[in-house]
C-alpha cells in the first residue's frame, strides 16, 4: 500500500485528497464529494476509458478532477481544472493531501501507529519535488520510495508543503475539517522522520472571472531515488487539455430536503470549564483528585471545538474475561475474550483524530439540536469533564438546561461493558429528549475483514440485538449482545414539589451501520439524527453490521433519570440471554459499579508508601498496580498496541508486581505460562 485506504462500504474512506480554499472568505471544499461535505453542491462523477472524472461546482468555482494512471510507470495522476464562473475575480488556493503507508496492508492494519515509525520524508528543492522511504528493518526488505509534485499548466507554481498529519489536521481533527485549512493556516514545512507522515503541496491560483487553471498532481513508486526522480522527469512540460462537449455540462444538484435538526455548534467565545477543585499535579489541562484516586481532564469549549491534550489520555478497564479502552473524548474500543483478535468495536490507534466506533447522542425535540453527553463525537457548545479511575470513567457535562453524567465500567467478573447516563433536567418545563446509541461491530480482528459474515438479529424477549461471526476461528460459537436498559421513572430533586416520573418511548433498533451513519455518513453527523423516525429495525445478514438503539425519554422539571447500554458478548447464546437478565434493570447496574469500586480499593489498598516524593507516592499508591492488573495482564491492550497475547517475559515480570498485593494472581499467571 502506497497510501492509506480502510475498506468501507458505508463511508468509503480514502486518504488522496484535493482541497479549494478561498483567501478572501477562509471557505474550503474538496474536489471529490468527499471528505469536505457539501450536500447542495452539483456534483457528478464519470468513469470512461481508463479515466475517472469528478465534477463539483461550489460557489461560483466549478472544478474537474481527472484521475488516471501514468502509462509505462508506477505512478498516478491527478489533472484538476479549476474554473471561475462567479462574476468575479477569485484568489485560490489548491492542496493535496495523502497519508502513506509503504507497508503491507495487513501490517499497517495490524499496528498503524508503529508501521508509521519507519517511513521518513524529504524535500527536493531542485525537483520541487516531496519524496519518502520506508526505513528498512532487516537485510532482506525491500527498497520502496515515493514521489509527490503539484505542477501547473503554464509558468510553475510557488510550492508549500507539510508531511506531518499531526500539524496538517490537529488534534481532534479530521480530514473534513483540517486545521491546516483554517482561516490563515500555513504547511510547516516539516520534514524527516515525523510520527505519522504524510503527502501535501500547496499552490496559489488566481483567476479572472471566466478564467480556467490547470494543475497536475502526480504520486508514484519506485525502488530508488532515482526511479521515482525520473517518473517526474519524464512526465515533461504540462498541456493544456481542453474540456471535451461530454463532459463540460454542470450537473445539477443529488434536492436536499429540509429537516429541523442540527449537530450543535461551537460556541461563539471560548468557556472554561469549571475549575473550583484544586488538582494535584495539574498541567493545564488535568492533575490528580485530591486523594489520588482520579485523573482529572478539563476540556475547555472554543469557537475550534474542544481543547484536547496534546495526545488521547486513555483508561484500560477490564476484568478477566473482557474489557475495553476509552480516551477522554470518549473513543472506545471494546473486546471479548481477546483484545486483538476478538474485538466487539474497532481498535482505530489514531492519536491525531482518535476516531470513535462507539457513540451516544442527545436530542432536543423541542429546537432540534442533538449533542453528544461525551466530549465526542459531536460535543456540544461547552466544556466536558472527565474523570479517569479504578475500573471506571466518568463525564460531566451541563448544556441545553441538562446537568449531564455518564459512567462506564465492566462489571467484577462479566463479560460485558456498561455506560450509565444521568440527565437531571435543570429547567422550568418538561423535556422530550431522544436518546440514541450506536456500536460499529466487529466481531474479530478488523472491520473490513469481519463485516461479511457477521449477522445480526433482535431478541423479541429483551429487545437487545445478538451478533454472532461464524468465520472466526475459535470464537466463531460466542454470541455478542447490546441493549438498552431505559428508565423506569424519575427521582426528584430536593427543590421538585411533587414526586415525577419520567415516560420513556419503545425502543426502535437497527443492525445496519449504512442506515444509521448514512452513504458516505460520519458519526459526527449520522442520517439517523435527522429523522424523528425510529429505528429501522433491520438485522441479518449482508449488512454493513453495527448495534444502534433510540428512545424518547420525557423529563419534569427538576427531575433526574437515569438510562443504561450494554455491550458484551458471552460463550454462547443461553449465556449471553441470562447476562442480559442479569442486567436488565438499573439497580443491578448500579450494584455492579459499587462492587467494582470496592474491588479495586481493596486491592490497591494492599501496599501504600509514604517517601519524600509525592509524585512517586501517588503513582505507586494505585495508578501503576491498577495498570499493571488490568492493562497487561488482563487487558493486554492499550491505545498505541494491542496484542491481545499472553508474553511469556513480559507478563512473568508483572506478575511479579502483583505478589504483595495478591499471591494468587502471581501464582495463576506463573501456572498459565
Amino acid at each position: 500500500a502506497i497510501t492509506r485506504r480502510v475498506p468501507d462500504r458505508t463511508r468509503e474512506t480514502d486518504s488522496f485528497a484535493l482541497y479549494i480554499r478561498d483567501l478572501e472568505n477562509g471557505e474550503y471544499w474538496s474536489a471529490g464529494a468527499e471528505p469536505v461535505r457539501h450536500a447542495a453542491d452539483p456534483y457528478d462523477a464519470i468513469a470512461l476509458d481508463g479515466i475517472v472524472t469528478l465534477i463539483r461546482e461550489h460557489d461560483g468555482i466549478r472544478t474537474e478532477l481527472e484521475v488516471t494512471l501514468v502509462p509505462g510507470a508506477p505512478a498516478e495522476e491527478r489533472r484538476l481544472t479549476v474554473e471561475n464562473l462567479s462574476g468575479r475575480a477569485r484568489r485560490l488556493d489548491v492542496t493535496t493531501y495523502a497519508e502513506l503507508v509503504l507497508n503491507t496492508l495487513v501490517a499497517d492494519a495490524a499496528h498503524p501507529a508503529f508501521s508509521k515509525l519507519f517511513v521518513q520524508t524529504e524535500w527536493d528543492d531542485a525537483h520541487q519535488v516531496l519524496l519518502a522511504k520506508r526505513r528498512l528493518r532487516a537485510t532482506d526488505d525491500e527498497p520502496l520510495w515515493v514521489i509527490h509534485t503539484l505542477r501547473s499548466v503554464g509558468a510553475q507554481p510557488t510550492l508549500a508543503w507539510e508531511t506531518d498529519r499531526m500539524r496538517f489536521l490537529g488534534r481532534g481533527r479530521t480530514t473534513a475539517r483540517p486545521r491546516s485549512l483554517d482561516a490563515g493556516g500555513e504547511p510547516s514545512g516539516t520534514t524527516g522522520a515525523v510520527l505519522d507522515p504524510i503527502f501535501s503541496l500547496r499552490a496559489e491560483v488566481t483567476l479572472a472571472d471566466g478564467a480556467r487553471s490547470e494543475m497536475v498532481a502526480l504520486l508514484g513508486a519506485g525502488h530508488t531515488r532515482e526511479e521515482v526522480i525520473a517518473i517526474v522527469a519524464q512526465r515533461g512540460a504540462l498541456v493544456s487539455r481542453a474540456v471535451s462537449p461530454a463532459r463540460a455540462a454542470t450537473p445539477q444538484p443529488a434536492p436536499v430536503a429540509a429537516d429541523r435538526y442540527r449537530p450543535a455548534a461551537a460556541p461563539a467565545s471560548s468557556i472554561v470549564a469549571n475549575a473550583e477543585e484544586e488538582l494535584r499535579f495539574f498541567n493545564g489541562l488535568g492533575g490528580f483528585s485530591s486523594d489520588g484516586t482520579e485523573y482529572v481532564i478539563r476540556l475547555d469549549a472554543t469557537p475550534a471545538g474542544l481543547r484536547w491534550p496534546p495526545m488521547p489520555w486513555s483508561n484500560v478497564i477490564a476484568n478477566e474475561s473482557a474489557g475495553f479502552i476509552v480516551t477522554g473524548s470518549g473513543a472506545v474500543t471494546s473486546w471479548s475474550a481477546n483484545s486483538r483478535e476478538n474485538r466487539l468495536t474497532p481498535w482505530f490507534n489514531d492519536p491525531v483524530s482518535d476516531p470513535l466506533g462507539e457513540a451516544i447522542y442527545l436530542r432536543d425535540e423541542e429546537s432540534g439540536v442533538f449533542w453528544s453527553p461525551l466530549p465526542g463525537p459531536t460535543p456540544a457548545p461547552a466544556p466536558y469533564e472527565v474523570r479517569h479511575g479504578f475500573g471506571y470513567t466518568t463525564w460531566h457535562h451541563t448544556s441545553h438546561e441538562l446537568e449531564q453524567t455518564t459512567t462506564t465500567w465492566m462489571p467484577r467478573h462479566d463479560s460485558v461493558k456498561l455506560v450509565r447516563l444521568s440527565l437531571k433536567n435543570t429547567s422550568a418545563r418538561p423535556r422530550t429528549i431522544t436518546v440514541t446509541s450506536y456500536a460499529h461491530l466487529v466481531l474479530g480482528g478488523t472491520p473490513w475483514v469481519t463485516a461479511p459474515t457477521v449477522v445480526t438479529a433482535r431478541d423479541a424477549g429483551s429487545g437487545a440485538i445478538l451478533a454472532t461471526n461464524s468465520s472466526r476461528g475459535e470464537f466463531s460459537q460466542r454470541v455478542a449482545f447490546a441493549a438498552l436498559v431505559a428508565p423506569s421513572g424519575a427521582s426528584s430533586s430536593a427543590s421538585s414539589s411533587a414526586s415525577a416520573a419520567a415516560s420513556a418511548s419503545v425502543v426502535s433498533a437497527t443492525g445496519d451501520r449504512t442506515a444509521f451513519l448514512g452513504r458516505t455518513g460520519s458519526v459526527r453527523d449520522p442520517a439517523a439524527m435527522h429523522s424523528d423516525a425510529p429505528l429501522d429495525g433491520r438485522v441479518g445478514a449482508g449488512l454493513d453490521p453495527c448495534a444502534a438503539f433510540r428512545t424518547a425519554i420525557t423529563i419534569p422539571a427538576g427531575a433526574t433519570v437515569e438510562i443504561a447500554f450494554l455491550l458484551g458478548e458471552a460463550e454462547n447464546e443461553t449465556r449471553a440471554l441470562s447476562l442480559l437478565r442479569t442486567y436488565e434493570t438499573l439497580a443491578s447496574i448500579n450494584k455492579s459499579l459499587d462492587t467494582v469500586r470496592d474491588f479495586w480499593r481493596d486491592m490497591l489498598g494492599g501496599v501504600q508508601i509514604e517517601t519524600p516524593s509525592p509524585a512517586l507516592d501517588l503513582m505507586v499508591n494505585g495508578w501503576l498496580a491498577y495498570q499493571n492488573l488490568a492493562c497487561r495482564v488482563w487487558g493486554r491492550s492499550a491505545y498505541y498496541q494491542s496484542g491481545g497475547a499472553f508474553g511469556f517475559r513480559d507478563q512473568l515480570q508483572d506478575s511479579a508486581a502483583l505478589l504483595y498485593l495478591d499471591p494468587s494472581l502471581t501464582r495463576s499467571q506463573i501456572v498459565l505460562h
